[in-house]
Order: C-alpha cells, then sequence, then structure tokens
C-alpha cells in the first residue's frame, strides 16, 4: 500500500513538473490569436511554437521567457518589447522592427534576421551565433556579452558600439565599420580582420589569436594585453601603438611598421619579426 502512495505521489511530481507555468493573461493570448495584434499584451511565458505571426502589431508586449522557435514574426512590430530569454531558435523575423526591445539572453540560433531593425536593442548576453546579419540595423544596440560567433556581419556597421566582452569567433567581419567602438575583452579568434574599419576601436586584452591583420592600420591603438599569438601582422601599421603587454608568441610581424611601437612586457616565442629574424625570449 505505501509503495503504491509512493508510486502515485512520484507519478503525480514529474506530471505536475511537465505542466507549464502559465504567467501570460489568457485574455491576452486569445486577443493575438484572432486579431494579430495585441499592443502591451502580458505574453510571458507563453508557448506560441511554430505560431504564424508574420505582421503582428506586438508593440511593447512583454514576452519574458516566451517559447517563439520556429515562428513566423516576418515584418511583425515588436518594439520596445520584452523578449529577455525568449526563445527564438530558427524563428523568421525577417524584416521585423526590434527596435529599442529587450532581448537580453534571449536564444536567436538559426533565426532569420535579415532586414531586421536591431536599433537601440538591448542584447546584452543574447545567442546570436551562426545568425545572418548583414543588412540589420544595429544602430546604438547594446551587445555588450551578446554570442556572435561564425555570424554573417559582412558590411555592418558597429561605430562606436559597446561590444566589450562580446564572442566573435569565426564571423564574417569584411567591410565592417568598427570606428570607436568598445572591443575590449572581445574574443575575435581566427577572424580576417584585413578589410575592416578600426579606428579609434578599444582592442584593450581582446583575443585576437590566429587573426588575419595583413596591411591593417593599428596606429596610435592602446593594444596592451592584446592575445596575438599566431596573428599574421606582415606589413600592418603599428605605429606608435602600445603592445605592452601583448602576447606575440609565434605572430608574423615580417615587414612591420613598430617605430614608436611601446612593446614593454611582450611576449615572444617563434615570433618573425619585422627584420625576419626570430625572436625566442618566453618560450
Amino acid at each position: 500500500m505505501k509503495k503504491t502512495i509512493l508510486l502515485a505521489s512520484l507519478i503525480f511530481i514529474i506530471f505536475d513538473a511537465t505542466i507549464p507555468s502559465f504567467a501570460y493573461n489568457e485574455t491576452d493570448l486569445e486577443k493575438l490569436k484572432k486579431l494579430n495584434a495585441c499592443e502591451r499584451c502580458d505574453l510571458s511565458q507563453a508557448y506560441l511554437h511554430g505560431t504564424k505571426l508574420s505582421g503582428a502589431n506586438l508593440i511593447y508586449a512583454n514576452l519574458y521567457e516566451a517559447t517563439l522557435s520556429a515562428s513566423d514574426l516576418s515584418g511583425a512590430d515588436l518594439s520596445g518589447a520584452k523578449l529577455s530569454k525568449a526563445k527564438l531558435r530558427f524563428a523568421n523575423l525577417n524584416e521585423a522592427d526590434l527596435s529599442d526591445a529587450d532581448l537580453g539572453g534571449a536564444d536567436f540560433i538559426g533565426a532569420n534576421l535579415s532586414g531586421a531593425n536591431l536599433s537601440k536593442t538591448f542584447l546584452s548576453g543574447a545567442n546570436l551565433s551562426g545568425v545572418d546579419l548583414r543588412t540589420t540595423n544595429l544602430y546604438e544596440a547594446y551587445l555588450r556579452g551578446a554570442n556572435l560567433s561564425g555570424v554573417d556581419l559582412r558590411t555592418t556597421n558597429f561605430s562606436f558600439l559597446d561590444l566589450s566582452g562580446v564572442d566573435l569567433s569565426g564571423a564574417n567581419l569584411s567591410d565592417s565599420n568598427f570606428s570607436g567602438a568598445n572591443l575590449r575583452g572581445a574574443n575575435l579568434s581566427g577572424v580576417d580582420l584585413r578589410t575592416t574599419n578600426l579606428y579609434e576601436a578599444d582592442l584593450r586584452g581582446a583575443n585576437l589569436s590566429g587573426v588575419d591583420l595583413r596591411t591593417t592600420n593599428f596606429s596610435f591603438l592602446d593594444l596592451s594585453g592584446v592575445n596575438l599569438s599566431g596573428a599574421n601582422l606582415r606589413q600592418a601599421e603599428l605605429r606608435e601603438t602600445d603592445l605592452s603587454a601583448t602576447n606575440l608568441r609565434e605572430a608574423d610581424l615580417r615587414g612591420a611598421n613598430l617605430s614608436g611601437a611601446n612593446l614593454s612586457g611582450a611576449k615572444y616565442c617563434k615570433t618573425r619579426m619585422p627584420s625576419w629574424e626570430e625572436r625566442n625570449d618566453d618560450c
């Protein structure tokens, strides 16, 4: 008898754990389904997987922790919406307006954000790995700590954005503009930065290991503490650049201009210097 009661209790606990906790307003949810519009609605934690919401009006809606994976939100107005920690994997957000929205910690893996408006959007900690962001508007977006690894960011304008701690490893950044951007502690390993604009960018403590930086102009920049191990810096312009405490192990500096550069505390091992000799001070 006791075993039967215990088993029944366990079944109830397991079953109860699978029941979603409805935090959303059921009236608001019905309104959205009938009218494809629900301004300032409470849809937090709502399950909307695969829902067709193309062109929906969701201005300032609360979609905190909502499940929107595989949903069609193309052309939807989500400006000012709260989408923090929302599940948006493989969602279609083509041409969607996400301006001024809170997307902190949201999961966008596999989502379509082409042509979306992300201006003034809060994306801190969001997972955007592998997403195509080529034609998105990121003006004044807050991307600190976001995962942008493997993202297609060709020709994207990141000027003066806060990208500190962002993971950009393996991203396509050709012809992107990072002028004045904060890239402190960012992970740029394995990226081709030859045609990017890094004028007055803050790269202190960034990871640039294995990066192709041939002919890149770093003159007068502060690259102190940057990881440049294995980086290709051939013919790079490093005049008056601060390279103090920089990791230059296995870096290729052949033909680079280091006149006036601060190299105090820099680490060398199999480092090929501008005059083609090899330095092994720190092997």
